[in-house]
């Protein structure tokens, strides 16, 4: 038997005949488009090891109740390795789980009992920045200009007569400039790189193909773990205009000066 599908073509009446176990497939490949997800932050659920921080053990207990509710799926927020200095969202190690909130055996446990109930696990991806922590960054810190490993992040001359200025007028979402200025190995003043949010939050460079790579491995980590999908972080940010030019803000006022996204 075919289910009959309207063309969503504007203007016209076509008809599509699609096999009903091919109609199916595809709404299973699309379920988060009408499911009903649970957020939770981790830090704040559930504390089951009494330290007076939750935990993944702590969401884990609270699955048979969640189920109740009758959800498709929880998403949670930041659990990895961080500094903790923007709630987790300064990622210092993508692929393991900070100890304030458990071990990736809890997570598998958390994961397989979800699964039990009928609930899929969504995490949160943080693609744009990283922890000034993230070994990534602490290496392109220590290499040479232009290097591959400073190809990770955005890094910049500065401006005026030795440099002294921000490479443009980009400004921090959490206040000053989007850019802050590293120190050589002896000790001058060196190359500009770029954080949209916090000092500590270097943004990676996208228009590496590496980056690309290196977010596709952590990617396969999570999902060879059962995760069932991603929610992804400041998705709007992670292409800069070519050039990095001064921004001016936008006519119709919707971002001001210094503020491109």
């Amino acid at each position: 038997m075919d289910n009959a599908l309207r063309d969503p073509s504007p203007g016209t009446e076509k008809l599509q005949l699609v096999p009903v176990h091919e109609a199916s497939a595809e709404r299973d490949r699309q379920w988060w488009r009408s499911s009903v997800i649970y957020q939770i932050y981790p830090r704040s659920f559930r504390d089951l090891r009494g330290d007076g921080i939750g935990d993944l053990p702590g969401i884990t207990a609270e699955l048979p109740a969640l189920a109740e509710l009758d959800i498709d799926a929880i998403w949670l927020s930041p659990f990895y390795v961080s500094p903790q200095k923007d709630a987790g969202y300064d990622v210092a190690d993508y692929c393991d789980v900070d100890p304030l909130f458990g071990t990736l055996d809890d997570f598998d446990t958390l994961v397989a009992t979800a699964k039990k109930h009928g609930i899929r696990v969504i995490v949160d991806l943080v693609p744009n920045h990283c922890s000034d922590a993230h070994t990534l960054f602490q290496a392109a810190l220590a290499a040479p200009e232009n290097s591959p490993a400073r190809d990770m992040f955005i890094f910049r001359d500065g401006t005026g007569e030795h440099g002294e200025n921000p490479p443009n007028n980009w400004q921090s979402h959490f206040g000053g400039p989007a850019w802050t200025r590293t120190t050589n190995p002896d000790g001058t003043p060196g190359q500009w790189y770029l954080h949209l949010f916090d000092s500590t939050q270097p943004d990676f460079n996208w228009d590496n193909p590496a980056v690309h790579d290196e977010f596709e491995r952590i990617l396969r980590f999570w999902l060879d773990r059962g995760v069932g999908g991603f929610r992804v972080d400041v998705a709007h940010a992670l292409i800069k205009k070519t050039g990095l030019p001064d921004w001016g803000g936008r006519a119709d006022g919707a971002s001001s000066e210094g503020f491109p996204g």
